[in-house]
């Protein structure tokens, strides 16, 4: 098997079986999926874009705890049961969760086909943006400070950790093959500026990660 389709395998999302409560920092949260490198979670208060705290949940005897940082955060769309709109926040941990545990006690499920279906909406959003209009960027376009804050935290991490940022690059290398518009606009990229996009789960455009790369 391919390396690459094995290792993005290997962070399939978990669904959790259970209500899985938990906290980011002071936060309350409830655990929608998880990941050995990352989580979905759902949270009534909203969570600022960079912000890193440790996420901890348990579940009978089992436990999570990880620290991580926040990568994107927005508004449900939809009401819950009792009308209530909910913020859904991605976070990314700085270590590799170990999952085997709370798969093999039940707690969590692994969520069938999930890396079909990412594949899927990737190749759509890229088709979607080809079929948009070209805009060009202000160069004196301001970048939100809390993407910089991201983009500079994933940097820095990557930097420090060189295979990892293989790793990233080799994902977003693999996704955007399928889709061969997508992978020639993006592989004029440096290696390190692709992992930083990929490790962001691509919240933020390529376009503005250039930018921060590029001040000095």
């Amino acid at each position: 098997m391919n390396a690459d389709v094995k290792e993005l395998r290997s962070n399939d999302r978990y669904l959790p079986q259970y209500a899985m409560m938990g906290t980011f920092g002071a936060a309350d949260v409830s655990i929608l999926n998880v990941a050995g490198n990352g989580a979905q979670v759902e949270h009534p208060q909203p969570l600022r874009l960079a912000s890193k705290a440790r996420l901890v949940s348990r579940v009978g005897a089992h436990q999570i705890a990880v620290t991580g940082v926040v990568i994107w955060s927005h508004l449900s769309r939809m009401p819950n049961d009792q009308g209530k709109y909910l913020y859904r926040s991605g976070i990314r941990f700085d270590n590799e969760l170990d999952l085997g545990p709370l798969a093999g006690s039940g707690v969590l499920r692994r969520e069938i086909g999930t890396l079909d279906r990412k594949r899927e909406r990737i190749i759509e959003k890229e088709r979607q943006r080809a079929a948009q209009p070209v805009v060009k960027i202000l160069t004196n376009t301001e970048v939100d400070p809390d993407q910089v804050l991201l983009i500079h935290h994933a940097r820095e991490r990557l930097r420090a950790h060189p295979d990892e940022a293989l790793k990233w690059y080799n994902r977003a290398k693999f996704a955007l093959v399928d889709e061969d518009l997508a992978f020639d606009a993006a592989t004029h990229h440096r290696e390190d500026i692709l992992a930083v996009w990929e490790y962001l789960e691509r919240s933020i455009d390529l376009s503005t990660i250039v930018r921060v790369f590029e001040r000095k």
